[in-house]
């Protein structure tokens, strides 16, 4: 606890410290509610998990709140800070045994996350998922700080997304996961860019160093990019564009041991998505990915493998093809309703998730939500797990 508010008072005071000398003195002075902008929601989610019996029901309770800070300093300089903070309770929480640990979880350079409450019923957590500086004039654009890079231009699995790639399952997420990192993007034209990131390890093997191309061609979207991925060589590119009114997007990136590159044991992933919306605002999308190290051996993969949340380019399912479907569309202006499932071949791996939202009133929405999981080892139907949520939340 003590940590977590000396590490919030340092901030503070050195954010407040920048604000009043980043100003150019030419510049008019602003008033404060000019500079900063604070936003955020509160979210309360309900669950409900079950298997093929039904007596074994399991309660879930999640309280989630974010708040983002940004700063504009001066005209070329910007700073933000956005923090996570939960509240988890219920059956779950006391069923499984270093639940606090489990979720105290950062990937970054620095540790940014803190375990505020750690009891056998209640767990409450707080991360600082976004904390940077940015610097951008004429055609230049520099960030420093803990930042989401997303250099993926697919909707679900994105194997040019090098930095900090993101799990669909966890829709709760919306945001998703940052790296703490330096980006420097140079704007040769405005159809063109050269962009360098460098996200540093504890050692050499543990850092990511990345470069990218992006240029428009016959009304295309192309990137070309280059990698020292932790312990390999990665190269990839992507495109995206429409095939008539529907739009057509792809990405691809080959992983290499660095330390041996007469090795056979290069893995290349691939990703194609194509997505059409009617006029009736009916929404479809399809994917496929895949995945040249995928395996279609049951034994090889435990069930808590299948949809793991620890993701990487390298690794986005584990099953050589994976297909991705979604329809969606209004049932009225407020209720919209959802369906979108994940099939793996080979390990006929099956996820689905339907679900209605409904806006309650302006910055207010309800969703019922469900996901269930199955596989073919698992008993006569293969239903490894089902959960149902309920979730309100208010934005602001």
């Amino acid at each position: 606890m003590n940590k977590f508010l000396r590490a919030v008072l340092i901030f503070y005071l050195v954010f407040f410290s920048l604000m009043s000398f980043s100003q150019d003195e030419s510049e008019p002075k602003k008033k404060l509610p000019d500079i900063l902008q604070l936003n955020g929601y509160v979210k309360d989610l309900q669950v409900v998990s079950f298997g093929n019996n039904l007596d074994s029901i399991i309660t879930d309770n999640l309280v989630h709140n974010r708040l983002n800070l940004k700063a504009y300093l001066s005209n070329s300089i910007t700073a933000a800070v956005e923090i996570r903070n939960r509240i988890f309770y219920g059956e779950r929480v006391k069923m499984t045994p270093g639940f606090g640990q489990f979720v105290d979880v950062d990937d970054g350079y620095f540790d940014l996350s803190w375990l505020i409450v750690d009891k056998n019923s209640l767990v409450i957590h707080s991360i600082i998922d976004r904390a940077w500086m940015n610097w951008s004039a004429d055609k230049w654009d520099i960030r420093l700080g803990r930042q989401r890079i997303n250099w993926g231009v697919n909707l679900v699995w994105n194997p040019n997304d090098l930095f900090n790639v993101f799990n669909y399952i966890d829709f709760d997420y919306e945001e998703r996961p940052g790296s703490d990192a330096l980006r420097i993007q140079y704007y040769r034209t405005d159809i063109s860019s050269i962009e360098l990131a460098v996200k540093p390890g504890k050692n050499k093997n543990e850092t990511v160093i990345a470069g990218m191309y992006k240029f428009n061609k016959w009304n295309y979207d192309f990137q070309f990019l280059g990698s020292l991925y932790y312990e390999d060589i990665a190269i990839g590119a992507g495109w995206a564009g429409n095939l008539k009114n529907a739009g057509f997007k792809g990405e691809a990136t080959y992983f290499h041991p660095k330390n041996n590159i007469t090795d056979t044991s290069g893995v290349l992933n691939v990703s194609v998505s194509y997505d059409y919306s009617f006029k009736n605002a009916v929404y479809i999308h399809g994917s496929v990915l895949y995945n040249s190290n995928g395996t279609s051996d049951i034994m090889s993969i435990s069930q808590t493998d299948v949809f793991s949340s620890a993701l990487s380019a390298k690794n986005l399912m584990p099953t050589k093809f994976s297909l991705f479907g979604q329809v969606s569309g209004n049932v009225t202006p407020l209720l919209r309703a959802d369906l979108a499932g994940i099939y793996g071949t080979g390990l006929n791996i099956l996820f689905a998730m339907p679900s209605l939202s409904y806006s309650i009133k302006e910055n207010w929405e309800i969703v019922l939500l469900g996901q269930m999981f199955f596989m073919k080892s698992s008993g006569a139907n293969g239903n490894i797990g089902n959960s149902v949520y309920i979730r309100l939340k208010w934005s602001f």
